[in-house]
């Protein structure tokens, strides 16, 4: 299905249940345990945010900043070490040793109810993702976020330094035939295609937001010179799928005020036209996701990967089947 010759997950005939940051309605976030919660769930593909440490690690985490709200510090990595406390700095200027002392696991979000803690957890290695959970389930992929701001570069490493050191990663773990590299910064989409041809990747936008005219989030491809048009914006940088925000405005629910669905019937479809797949984010609510999958989306990301199976089970024949 990709116009780039990389083929991802979604050729498989089934709806891509994808577990946003593992299964964070469940258990906390890019934590191992969170991840292996996605898959028994039912996820077959997981979705995960990835940055580079200061000596030059790949880790999977969403903040450029560790947030006291989801960090905890326990002891510095050496005695007196001048960067102590960790919490409230920036992840790149860390090396590995100093993000292993911070728990991740204990403290729960209250915007997720179900969300059990699992203290102690740390920050993973790309690689220990990658290698144990695939131990579980062998056949799962990994939609990968290179997290990347443009308009922030202190807060991360440049868009080829990212791509090598993540390409790196998933070589050492034997995972080269399970990983899809995406980013709202289309600089390092383009970067992975030079990099690394033959592995698949997806565009992530916010109609709106990072895809709007003059977006210093879409690298060399212009607003403009699409109409405004994503799904022709989205071809012309070469990638296999397309994994926009699902609704407008950002954020909003079937119930806001204002609701546009973004991947409606009319938008599969000229995606499925121009070679593309459509895997939207972050649906959470059941009836969203009846909306969504209803649609004919190729997979959806969530929060909750039970009940997009079960959305799929209901709307779908056989569960999880799509239509050619």
């Amino acid at each position: 299905m990709s116009s780039s010759g990389a083929v991802g997950p979604w050729h498989r005939g089934a709806l891509e249940v994808t577990g946003h940051r593992g299964a964070r309605g469940h258990v906390v976030e890019n934590t191992v345990a969170s991840f292996v919660r996605a898959v028994e769930l039912g996820a077959t593909t997981l979705e995960l945010d990835v940055q580079v440490t200061a000596d030059d690690q790949v880790v999977v985490w969403h903040d450029p900043v560790l947030l006291p709200g989801k960090c905890l510090d326990t002891a510095p990595a050496v005695p007196a070490d001048p960067a102590f406390a960790y919490v409230g700095r920036n992840l790149v200027e860390l090396t590995t040793d100093q993000l292993s002392t911070v728990d991740v696991g204990s403290r729960t979000q209250a915007e997720f109810p179900l969300q059990e803690a699992r203290p102690g957890a740390r920050i993973p290695l790309l690689t220990e993702v990658l290698r144990t959970v695939r131990e579980v389930s062998p056949d799962v992929w990994f939609l990968v976020e290179l997290k990347l701001d443009p308009t922030r570069p202190e807060l991360g490493v440049g868009p080829a330094e990212m791509v090598r050191a993540v390409l790196a990663a998933v070589t050492a773990a034997g995972a080269e035939h399970r990983v899809v590299l995406q980013s709202f910064d289309w600089r390092a989409v383009a970067e992975a295609g030079r990099q690394a041809p033959d592995l698949p990747r997806a565009a992530l936008a916010v109609d709106g937001l990072s895809f709007s005219p003059g977006s210093p989030w879409l690298g060399q491809i212009r607003f403009e010179d699409h109409g405004g048009d994503l799904v022709s914006a989205a071809a012309a940088l070469g990638v296999g799928a397309i994994t926009p925000a699902w609704a407008t405005p950002y954020g909003a629910t079937s119930t806001t005020e204002g609701f546009r669905l973004v991947s409606d019937h009319a938008f599969v479809e000229r995606a499925h036209a121009a070679g593309l797949a459509v895997v939207p984010w972050t649906v959470n609510d059941e009836a969203d996701l009846e909306l969504v999958v209803g649609a004919g989306v190729d997979g959806v990301i969530t929060d909750y990967p039970d009940r997009a199976v079960r959305a799929a089970g209901r709307l779908l024949d056989p569960p999880g089947a799509l239509g050619g």
